[in-house]
């Protein structure tokens, strides 16, 4: 889909007028804010579509849609957008696998900007959220045809050739599953870990800070599974803002 050009007026500085409290909803945002939040979305994905789709769903499913949720769905979309077009081009995608999605943004986002690959949302319970998303981009005239949802514990899905694993904040072993799951099937990943209790990758890691202790765990983790790559969004939306990029080694 063609990119739309933006003299920008979004600036990291303006992340710090929001509030990052899991529990605050993008309606309880006064006008100036909301205003602002839309700016960010259409510029972050170079599209006023965006813009649209993220203020039908303040209109019509504002129960929905958390202020944290959205800045750390749009951030992982911009990086991990990024990393699967570059491995697209490399010929390494068909499949797009968002494995534990949750409410399934991220997915939908995807879907959207690679309308030729195919995006799996896989997790054990389809919330409301993912057809609520789904139903205000359709009615944009985005048939979204390539995106689907699997409800199931996503150790139990096989992966086909050029697929690329995603895995955002999965908890404990469910970083570690869904990177297994990526080697076993030579496949690209993106992993943003959450919760890394000891003994998972090192039996402990002693006398760091939370912070410390996180960035040297997420080291390891990437270390372990082979990722060409460590990036992050701004951590003043997520403490537990690593993430980690990898693909398939090339054939020799």
């Amino acid at each position: 889909m063609a990119k739309e050009k933006y003299d920008a007026v979004w600036q990291p500085d303006m992340l710090d007028r929001f509030p990052m409290n899991p529990n605050v909803m993008v309606r309880d945002l006064d006008k100036e804010r909301l205003d602002l939040l839309l700016t960010y979305v259409a510029e972050t994905g170079r599209s006023e579509s965006l813009s649209a789709f993220i203020s039908g769903i303040v209109d019509r499913h504002p129960k929905y849609l958390r202020v944290k949720e959205l800045f750390e769905t749009f951030e992982a979309y911009r990086r991990i957008g990024q990393a699967i077009y570059e491995q697209w081009r490399e010929g390494n995608v068909e499949t797009i696998y968002d494995l534990a999605c949750g409410h399934g943004l991220l997915g939908i986002l995807l879907a959207w900007r690679f309308p030729t690959l195919r995006v799996v949302c896989v997790d054990r319970e389809r919330r409301p959220a993912f057809d609520h998303y789904l139903e205000i981009v359709r009615e944009q005239a985005m048939p979204m045809e390539n995106v689907e949802y699997i409800e199931r514990d996503f150790n139990d899905v096989d992966l086909g050739p050029r697929s690329y694993v995603i895995c955002i904040h999965a908890c404990n072993e469910g970083t570690r599953d869904a990177l297994e799951m990526a080697g076993a099937a030579n496949a690209c990943f993106a992993a943003m870990p959450c919760c890394i209790r000891d003994r998972l990758y090192l039996r402990r890691i002693n006398h760091l800070d939370d912070d410390a202790r996180y960035t040297a765990a997420v080291g390891v983790i990437a270390g372990r599974y082979g990722a060409y790559k460590i990036t992050a969004i701004d951590q003043r939306i997520t403490n537990r803002n690593l993430i980690i990029l990898g693909a398939p080694a090339p054939a020799s």
